[in-house]
């Protein structure tokens, strides 16, 4: 008999995984910066020091990802390369989570115009990721997608009431699935996942202490909606409907600092652990 409650459990959590990675990759490119002259003060506040929240190049960032349930997993952080688009610097950032066995491997895209840093997540990797652990229970059979690349846009200031911005249009991915049930059996189904971002602001800044050293960050607030249905001829229809806050800290020279990812009492926590030369 198929076990239809194990694997959409297991792929609802690994698939908030794979799209917080694409969320962390390309925050942790906030915010460089390239037009100073194009900062507007807050509220008649002189503008901040210009900063620059993305990694060094030639560093490499190691994480800790702990769960509320006591799930442990880490994550390696990497500017990859940087490239010139119409005088504008382009930087490529890679992300890789790795749970047990599993390894999600990320890319991201930034860059700086007007006072914005823009990051665009991209939508090959996030599929491949979710091919991945789709095929641990099922066959992929087609695969439809909207709402790539998500661009979100923050404020280079990084002071409080700094706003992050997201694309209006939410994420898509609708999977058709052959699931085997025995040996020679398989039914049809159906699984739909909705990402929707909600825009938010720099809430705070203030002094963080981890493993790696004390940084001076800016930290941010934002939410996001994740719904999740699987549904067949065959079994039940079941559905998920999450809405997930982020609390992310960044540091100008360093990216991310730390993450706290909740999910009514089920919780996340991302925490920078060491820095290294490539």
């Amino acid at each position: 008999m198929l076990n239809k409650n194990q694997p959409s459990i297991t792929f609802a959590r690994q698939t908030r995984q794979v799209f917080l990675s694409l969320a962390i990759a390309a925050v942790s490119l906030a915010s460089c910066k390239d037009d100073k002259d194009n900062v507007k003060p807050d509220d008649g506040n002189p503008p901040a020091e210009d900063k620059a929240f993305l990694p060094e190049k030639d560093q490499i960032y190691t994480y800790r990802i702990l769960d509320s349930d006591g799930e442990k997993s880490s994550s390696t952080l990497q500017v990859v390369n940087t490239k010139d688009s119409s005088g504008i610097s382009v930087y490529n950032i890679e992300n890789v989570i790795q749970e047990g066995r599993v390894f999600v491997t990320t890319r991201s895209r930034a860059f700086s115009k007007g006072g914005l840093t823009t990051n665009e997540m991209l939508h090959e990797d996030a599929v491949h990721a979710l091919y991945d652990i789709v095929e641990e229970f099922a066959e992929i059979e087609d695969v439809k997608l909207s709402g790539f690349p998500q661009k979100q846009v923050l404020e280079n200031k990084g002071t409080v009431g700094s706003n992050v911005t997201f694309g209006k249009d939410p994420l898509k991915v609708d999977i058709a699935l052959l699931i085997p049930i025995d040996e020679k059996n398989k039914i049809e189904a159906d699984w739909e996942t909705t990402l929707t971002y909600l825009d938010g602001k720099a809430t705070k800044q203030e002094e963080i202490t981890t493993p790696a050293g004390t940084f001076k960050c800016t930290k941010w607030e934002y939410k996001y909606e994740m719904h999740i249905k699987l549904s067949s001829l065959y079994i039940p229809v079941e559905e998920t409907e999450d809405v997930c806050t982020v609390e992310l800290w960044t540091a100008p020279g360093v990216g991310i600092v730390k993450s706290i990812e909740t999910v009514g009492e089920d919780s996340s926590t991302t925490e920078l652990q060491k820095i290294a030369k490539k």
